[in-house]
C-alpha cells in the first residue's frame, strides 16, 4: 500500500513538472512572438 502511494506521488510530481515546463515554453514563445510582431509593426 505504501509503495503504491509513493509511486502515484512520484508520477503526479513528474506530471506536474512536465505541465509546468510545457507552460513555461508556451509563455516564452508567446512573449517572443508578441515581441517580434511589435518589432515588425514598428
Amino acid at each position: 500500500m505504501l509503495n503504491h502511494a509513493v509511486l502515484v506521488r512520484g508520477f503526479w510530481n513528474e506530471f506536474l513538472y512536465f505541465c509546468r515546463a510545457k507552460f513555461a515554453v508556451e509563455v516564452v514563445n508567446g512573449i517572443r512572438m508578441s515581441f517580434f510582431n511589435n518589432f515588425i509593426a514598428i
